[in-house]
């Protein structure tokens, strides 16, 4: 799973122990989760979960402050003087392709799992998990440097412009998805109609 991926704790069994969580979180939900059952999907003892967590609610929060989609792998990387107008829109067709990709490729986990951080918001904090809030600052980076360049206007927050952008593709994959609805959606299309007036100079 892609959101599962990033983990890079040194220590493979507390890594093991929070994609686990995380797992079960999403199939069974908050009170379903027993820590018997994260120790064993986890291959180990709950012993050691205790040893390591203290708690099922401390493993958790632990993990999900963890969750952070691999964003730099779909992040074109705009180069100053050799981006034209139509390379622009290739590259943001790439990155709403690989953003895409990857709602379907955890669409599952998305669905189940943003439920229960709404109903446990104990569990993602007061400002939500950090992992999520760096891969969103990346992705916010990036389209302030096409502002920069000046290959997007910049009357607009960068924030706001990557959710014109992905957005509709988010609550395509996964709010429509949870429904079984699949809509005909042109993803080229999509960009060209976010370019329209968005363009810079």
């Amino acid at each position: 799973m892609y959101l599962l991926s990033s983990f890079d704790e040194a220590d493979s069994t507390r890594t093991a122990l929070m994609r686990a969580g995380l797992e079960l979180l999403a199939e069974k939900g908050y009170k379903g989760t027993t820590t018997r059952e994260i120790a064993a999907r986890a291959g180990v003892s709950e012993v050691t979960l205790f040893r390591q967590f203290g708690s099922k609610k401390a493993l958790l929060q632990a993990a999900v402050q963890k969750l952070r989609p691999p964003v730099e792998l779909i992040l074109p990387r705009p180069s100053h003087g050799q981006m034209s107008a139509s390379s622009l829109e290739d590259s943001l067709l790439h990155l709403a392709q690989g953003y895409a990709q990857m709602l379907e490729a955890n669409q599952g986990l998305l669905v189940r799992l943003l439920p229960e951080l709404a109903r446990h918001p104990e569990l993602r904090g007061e400002t939500g998990p950090l992992g999520l809030q760096k891969a969103m600052s990346a992705v916010f980076e990036y389209f302030a440097e096409l502002q920069k360049q000046g290959l997007l206007r910049a009357d607009e927050a960068p924030s706001q412009v990557a959710v014109a952008l992905l957005g509709p593709l988010f609550a395509r994959g996964v709010l429509l998805g949870a429904l079984a609805l699949r809509p005909a959606f042109d993803l080229q299309a999509h960009v060209r109609g976010f370019l329209k007036g968005r363009q810079g100079d």
